[in-house]
């Protein structure tokens, strides 16, 4: 019995892969990943910002510590699966996210 559900769950994933190698999938894959590298770096002005005022007057440093520890499981997940993209953009994430919690820390 737990040998159909295991050759159940190989089918499945082998007839998804079938399914999901088309161009709009190869498309959509590639743009995903394009967003997840750069979309960290939307954080670059706030970022910016603290450090060359060397204030971080009106940033929270609750709401930043929350959004990294919350981006945090997501690099787990990541790993877990094998997701290369996902481990890439939500490291880059963390990064960005830790350079404004330092910035709040060094500069309120």
């Amino acid at each position: 019995m737990h040998y159909q559900g295991l050759r159940h769950k190989h089918e499945r994933t082998r007839r998804h892969r079938k399914e999901s190698n088309t161009t709009y999938s190869r498309l959509l894959d590639k743009v995903t990943f394009v967003a997840g590298i750069v979309g960290p770096f939307t954080v670059l002005p706030q970022t910016y910002g603290i450090f060359k005022s060397q204030s971080a007057a009106g940033v929270s440093l609750t709401t930043w510590v929350l959004i990294f520890v919350v981006t945090f499981p997501w690099i787990l997940y990541g790993i877990a699966h094998k997701d290369k993209s996902i481990i890439v953009s939500f490291t880059l994430w963390e990064i960005m996210n830790l350079s404004v919690v330092i910035g709040v820390l060094l500069y309120s």
